[in-house]
Order: C-alpha cells, then structure tokens, then sequence
C-alpha cells in the first residue's frame, strides 16, 4: 500500500469514528425506547420494521400513528427527540471523513515527495 492510501485512511478515521459513536449514541436512545414500550406492554422493533425505519428518517410527521398506544407513543417521542440532532452529527461525520480523507493524500503524497 503507498503513502496515498495510508494517508486516506488515517484522515478519514476521525470521521468514521465520529459516525460510529452516533451510532452507539442512537442504539442506546433506541432500547430506551424500547424499554420504555415493553413497559407499557407494547413492541417497537424498529429493526424489523423498514416501514418504521422510512417513516422515522423521511417522514417523522407520520412516524407517531394514531393506532399507537401511550407507551408507543412515548417511545416514538424520546425517538423523534434526538433525530436532528442525530442526523447532523451524521452529515458532520460524513463531512470529517470527506475532507480528512483528501486532507490525508495531499499530506501523505506531499510528505512522500519531500522524503
């Protein structure tokens, strides 16, 4: 592997990193959530369900249904709470590993040549 290929991976690991600890952040808020249903007596498998999955990243307004139950619902809720925020931190992520990517080959190349 050359110097190019190592410096994209370094500079594009602060962002992968970044975007995985959304991730475990987001996991975290979800089996809240679905404590918060089994509690009530209720299920939310947001893993099981693309309907579900669809309805919360494109169409939050219909994400919350009028069938849901008190405990769904709360579940739902805590779950739309942290969205944005979770879907900026995932654009910020995206944008690191981007830019630390190419930052990383122009280095890397740029340390090779001197060298």
């Amino acid at each position: 592997m050359d110097s190019g290929a190592y410096g994209f991976f370094l500079g594009a690991a602060p962002g992968l990193s970044y975007i995985v600890g959304n991730m475990i952040q987001l996991q975290r808020v979800t089996a809240k959530a679905q404590e918060i249903a089994r509690q009530n007596g209720e299920l939310l498998d947001v893993h099981f369900s693309p309907s579900l999955r669809v309805d919360y990243l494109f169409r939050p307004g219909s994400f919350i249904r009028p069938d849901d139950g008190a405990g769904l619902r709360n579940a739902k809720e805590l779950l739309l709470s942290v969205r944005r925020k979770m879907l900026i931190r995932h654009a910020l992520g995206a944008l690191m590993t981007v830019i630390g990517a190419l930052i990383g080959v122009v280095i890397a190349i740029a340390i090779g040549s001197v060298v």
